[in-house]
């Protein structure tokens, strides 16, 4: 368990519920601003939220227009990347970058300092967190993510602009779509080289050992099951074809679009054997530079860019810096950019950003937080305990009052942002009455006291976690809130020695929350739920989009019917960056930097 916050102190008082909400929203914003040798300042109205600029029907697009004679749907098949596939995408009018929430009574200025002639332009990030690791089969955080990001190439990449878009700029190929979404066939581009001089040019034969790997049981990766059913087969120096045993049309969007689309050199992966973390070799903008555990990170224009080149010199991370010490070294020009993990933080930084900074937030609410149910564990096999559980909840004031709006009350699996969300879904609007009816006809025992994991290192896990236990202590049940470290979470969950465990995932594609989550044979559902796979496995194999997008409506309501899990917000994305960084449209998912269009002063 982590030491307790003033919250919990509060809460453990006996401060009510409606009390501690307000105080975990309310306490820090004054002790920032004081911090920032400012003064609190009056509340400022925060830019309104635009309204969705894309109906959740619309699947994900590939930017340009394809030459490429297919079968597949338009919106399944690849351009040719004209020029350089790291210039910014093309993106369609209707989808507008995020608006910029203003500071009170400042004119802030988007526009480029002036540079030192000649000097370096070093981009500063910090992260909450520490590396842990860089193979892109097996990363599983957002902080490798962020920086697998810049190092290596994808096979196509999802849009920076608008941050959430869903459309797909080829990168390392084209590519042609057959047989219903059966076989793709990959034209990689040519002259792609890996960093250094060692390794040579990007050919096929290197992506099929990328995808074999993942597929491989020994590697352990947790996306192997996006090459299930798949034949890879390499047709010359520079095209490939994978042909699955059923039709998988979010192939691109859910997988090579995402993490199994970094491609990596696989002589350098079997040169660096465990030293792969200090050795990445891939073909991407940067090259790894140096690395100091638990400390700092730097990574180096690629001068041998296959494209064009990143704007900036050089990245440098920090890594374990916590939410105050980013907001005064943003302010400070001490880092560029920080993305804010304390909803307090956020939410007082969202009310009165300091002059030299601006706050952006994602649109919508794109990462939502789930609590699973073991349904292995009794009396939470019983549909009435489940849905007491959720009845007990009132999501709506904890977007509200923990997240002051930077979070979407949800209802079901997939966030508002994303293809396939539907809101007409069975819901459980709070309702402790009717909470505790259903626990007494189940007979649910008064000493109840199950326990609820959550991750000790995601602030916003331990504070929503903490408002939920305090509602499910309004209706009898006696929660035992235990934050743990991920090795031993890892540990409990795959014994399943625990009642219930809450985090948020950050996804794209709706296949990537579905099947992964949900499945009945998916290592992460932390449900053991198996009332949906066949809806699954229909959404993952139909072509038509708008066929897709009415499963997983029924999906969603069939999954939220069942109650594995209480699903309670969405939560926005909040990013802190320097007024001297241009490029960055706004905050995106899983936080991302547009590597290819930020900018930076020389120095």
């Amino acid at each position: 368990m982590t030491h307790s916050t003033p919250e919990q102190s509060a809460w453990m008082r006996g401060t009510s519920r409606r009390q501690f909400l307000a105080l975990a929203s309310g306490m820090v914003g004054s002790a920032i601003l004081a911090a920032c040798g400012g003064e609190v300042a009056p509340t400022v109205t925060t830019a309104p939220q635009v309204a969705a600029t894309r109906p959740p029907t619309q699947a994900p697009v590939v930017a340009g227009a394809s030459p490429v004679a297919t079968s597949a749907p338009p919106s399944t098949v690849a351009a040719t990347p004209a020029a350089a596939t790291n210039a910014a995408p093309v993106v369609p009018s209707a989808m507008p970058a995020i608006p910029v929430i203003p500071t009170a009574g400042t004119t802030l200025s988007i526009v480029a300092m002036a540079g030192k002639p000649g000097g370096a332009k070093v981009f500063r990030v910090a992260l909450l967190g520490d590396l842990t690791q860089l193979d892109p089969a097996l990363i599983n955080s957002q902080v490798d993510f962020q920086i697998a990001e810049a190092l290596y190439n994808y096979i196509g990449r999802y849009t920076y602009n608008p941050p959430l878009g869903n459309a797909i700029t080829p990168e390392l190929a084209e590519w042609e779509v057959l047989d219903g979404a059966k076989t793709y066939v990959f034209h990689l581009k040519k002259g792609v080289k890996f960093h250094g001089s060692m390794y040579g040019e990007l050919t096929a034969a290197d992506v099929k050992a990328n995808w074999e790997r993942f597929k491989d049981p020994k590697t352990a990766s947790p996306y192997r099951s996006d090459f299930s059913g798949s034949t890879i087969e390499v047709l010359d120096a520079n095209t490939l074809k994978v042909s699955f045993d059923r039709p998988y049309p979010s192939f691109i969007s859910a997988s090579l679009a995402f993490r199994p689309g970094l491609v990596i050199s696989p002589k350098a992966y079997a040169d660096a054997g465990d030293q792969w973390k200090t050795r990445p070799i891939g073909t991407g903008p940067f090259m790894f530079d140096s690395y100091q555990a638990g400390s700092s990170l730097s990574l180096k224009r690629n001068p041998n860019y296959w494209g064009t080149p990143a704007k900036v010199d050089q990245v440098t991370y920090k890594f374990k810096v916590d939410d105050r010490a980013a907001v005064l070294a943003v302010a400070r020009g001490e880092l560029d950019a920080y993305y804010l993990s304390d909803p307090d933080i956020a939410a007082s930084v969202a009310k009165n950003p300091d002059p030299n900074t601006r706050f952006l937030k994602s649109q919508f609410g794109q990462a939502p937080m789930t609590i699973w149910f073991n349904m292995k564990k009794k009396p939470l096999d019983d549909l009435r305990v489940r849905q007491a559980l959720r009845y007990a909840i009132d999501n709506v004031s904890i977007a509200k009052n923990l997240f002051s709006g930077l979070a979407d009350p949800i209802h079901s699996f997939l966030p508002p942002f994303m293809f396939g969300f539907s809101d007409e879904v069975t819901r459980f609007d709070f309702n402790p009455d009717k909470a505790r009816q259903l626990l007494k006809e189940a007979n649910v025992s008064p000493d109840w006291s199950p326990s609820l994991l959550t991750l000790s290192n995601l602030i916003i896990d331990r504070r929503i976690i903490e408002a939920v236990a305090s509602y499910w202590t309004d209706v009898g049940i006696k929660v035992k809130a235990e934050a743990l470290e991920q090795g031993i979470i890892n540990q409990r969950t795959s014994a399943g020695d625990y009642d219930m465990y809450g985090t948020y995932v950050a996804r794209i594609d709706p296949d990537q929350l579905a099947t992964p989550y949900w499945r009945s044979d998916a290592t992460a559902n932390r449900s053991f739920y198996t009332g949906a796979d066949s809806l699954i496995d229909r959404a993952k194999a139909e072509p038509d989009p708008v066929q897709r997008a009415k499963i997983y409506r029924d999906l969603q309501d069939k999954v939220s019917q069942d109650s594995p899990a209480a699903f309670i917000v969405a939560v926005s994305e909040s990013l802190l960056i320097n007024k001297r960084v241009t490029g960055i449209a706004g905050a995106g998912w899983q936080e991302r930097y547009d590597w290819f269009n930020l900018d930076v002063p020389a120095e």
